[in-house]
């Protein structure tokens, strides 16, 4: 499919006016080139008189929303699209909070359940990895606690970051939850994200050594050594700093860490996007994905208590 998204929220808001343009919108982002039956790939099919898509070889029914993160909803895709450009759009996302209270949804968990399926679609099976010159470090999320402070913390939340460098400026980001700051974790999490061969800047950790025979170019500054303590992987604690003032600012600072990764996934979507010339791009990518993607059903979302 060709690109095609509104421009600006003014343009969105002609657009999407009705739930016939909803579902035309997303007829083509699921079957770009016609109708597909999705058990045996027929072409032809019959309207019924519910709006289902009949297969006239096999007799399948199905409508445009089975099988995406629209699967079995209720409620009207006028609201899901609207939910979908506030989320995909928005500088620092929304909150279940003030997304309920938009749209006039009747729960906090329907709003909270929403956002995370979205979350879902925040990363592209086909993306590529990081290369060039890439930063790779990790930061930690928590509150205040006693005891070990840095990669020896205990209560912290572990993430693995790794951001291009292009010049002065940042390129793309990578963020993963990380059990602990040992090779183990961290090769894995830099031969997922970075091609081969890239050079790659990190602190003296020891976990970092192996790198060389992995296959990538590996320069270490030790803090310790170096007087210019600010050129330290400058573009791995700016985005640091720029998630967890995020975090802050958009949920208070309250998150439960088995949710983490799904935040994550959502600032690095943005992050990624963020020198879009047209903030509608956004939303298209977020529909693409959310078109494909399998049903998410409340159960498969909720991994303990609703933060």
């Amino acid at each position: 499919m060709a690109e095609d998204f509104p421009s600006n929220e003014v343009e969105f808001d002609r657009r999407f006016d009705s739930e016939e343009a909803c579902l035309d919108y997303l007829f083509q982002l699921r079957w770009p080139e016609g109708f597909k039956c999705s058990r045996c790939g027929h072409d032809k099919h019959w309207m019924s008189s519910r709006g289902l898509y009949l297969c006239r070889r096999c007799n399948h029914q199905q409508s445009v929303t089975a099988g995406t993160i629209f699967h079995g909803t209720r409620k009207p895709l006028i609201l899901w699209f609207k939910a979908l450009w506030w989320f995909s759009t928005g500088k620092n996302g929304i909150n279940a909070t003030a997304l309920q209270e938009r749209l006039g949804l009747g729960s906090y968990q329907t709003a909270w359940c929403w956002l995370q399926k979205l979350r879902t679609c925040t990363v592209f099976p086909d993306r590529t990895k990081l290369s060039g010159s890439v930063e790779v470090d990790e930061c930690f999320f928590g509150g205040a606690h006693s005891g070990k402070r840095g990669r020896g913390a205990e209560h912290k939340c572990k993430v693995a970051v790794a951001v291009e460098r292009k010049g002065r400026k940042l390129g793309r980001l990578r963020m993963q939850i990380i059990d602990c700051c040992s090779a183990s974790e961290l090769t894995p999490f830099i031969k997922t994200n970075i091609t081969a061969g890239s050079h790659i800047t990190t602190d003296g950790w020891g976990a970092y050594s192996g790198l060389q025979s992995e296959g990538y170019s590996h320069k270490a500054i030790v803090q310790s050594k170096t007087d210019d303590k600010e050129s330290v992987l400058p573009g791995v604690h700016l985005v640091t700093s720029l998630v967890k003032r995020v975090m802050l600012g958009t949920f208070q600072g309250r998150f439960d860490q088995q949710y983490l990764q799904r935040y994550l996934d959502e600032y690095v979507f943005r992050f990624n996007r963020r020198n879009c010339r047209a903030i509608g791009k956004r939303f298209w990518r977020i529909m693409q994905q959310a078109a494909q993607s399998a049903p998410a059903p409340r159960e498969n979302l909720v991994l303990g208590a609703i933060t």
